[in-house]
């Protein structure tokens, strides 16, 4: 297998349903098994609006809708995720006791790197849960997505030409969504089981250095300007962003700031058989999201 091949489907295993597919993570999977050529499922809250995609068929699944729950039937892999700002209790952990009763047998989860220390967050209450399901578990425990960039922060960059965020003088070891969603479908196609990723790429940046890039990407000066974390929430919150959101980013970036979002590890180049996407690269490939 060649890094740009997908593993091919285990023939012994059946349906995928992909979770959050309209997201930046569910959606990159999907685009990517769809590239494989397996059929599969993408459960989205209304799928007559989910855009034609080869090899999908979009199923009604709402986390939040016990109703839903029969778009589970059938499947026999899962990915799934914790919608930020939900209750884990509420929405997340019925999931997973409908996939087991309903005879599903994997289940890929995107975790956050450092939840088995860090047993305070969300993700490492639904890995817990996993782990006595007594289900098939993949945990891909990531670093900070470098699409944070072309997303939540696009409007700093692109209006504004600064970054935004209170980490300090702490690097973080950014990974690209192309890549975590290349290890959960090599984990959904092969059927891997009771394994933990922890996902990275390949250099630990500050975020004057992630400024410098983007200044020389872009051909116009980016600041970092390290607001105070106070500050970050109340202007987050003047731009719109709601309260919750705005403190879970909080944490993420005092994770940073307390110098703890710096590991990088090589188990992206393992199983994917190739270096990490850098940086630089990132910013070149979605450069006009910033012009």
């Amino acid at each position: 297998m060649t890094p740009e091949q997908p593993p091919q489907a285990d023939a012994g295993h059946g349906t995928i349903l992909v979770m959050g597919a309209t997201g930046t993570v569910g959606g990159e999977i999907a685009r990517q098994l769809s590239r494989s050529g397996v059929q599969f499922r993408v459960g989205v809250r209304r799928p007559e609006t989910f855009p034609e995609l080869a090899g999908a068929a979009p199923v009604r699944f709402d986390a939040a809708d016990p109703s839903s729950y029969g778009a589970l039937d059938g499947v026999d892999r899962l990915f799934l995720l914790w919608p930020p700002g939900t209750d884990v209790r509420r929405d997340v952990l019925p999931v997973i006791d409908q996939a087991a009763a309903r005879g599903v047998r994997q289940v890929v989860f995107l975790s956050i790197l450092g939840a088995e220390r860090i047993r305070v967050v969300p993700h490492r209450r639904v890995e817990e849960h996993l782990e006595r399901s007594g289900l098939d578990w993949v945990f891909l425990r990531a670093s900070y997505f470098m699409q944070n960039l072309s997303g939540v922060h696009r409007d700093d960059i692109r209006l504004r030409r600064e970054i935004f965020l209170p980490a300090g003088g702490g690097r973080t070891s950014f990974v690209d969504v192309r890549d975590v969603a290349a290890v959960a479908v090599r984990a959904l196609l092969t059927g891997e089981g009771q394994a933990a990723h922890n996902l990275t790429g390949g250099e630990a940046l500050r975020y004057d250095e992630v400024a410098s890039i983007f200044s020389v990407t872009l051909g116009q000066r980016v600041e970092y300007t390290n607001p105070s974390p106070w500050h970050f929430v109340q202007q987050s919150r003047a731009r719109g962003v709601a309260t919750p959101f705005a403190l879970f980013m909080l944490a993420e970036y005092t994770v940073a700031r307390l110098g703890l979002a710096g590991e990088v590890t090589g188990e992206v180049q393992t199983l994917l058989g190739r270096p990490p996407i850098r940086l630089r690269q990132f910013a070149e490939d979605f450069r006009e999201a910033w012009l």
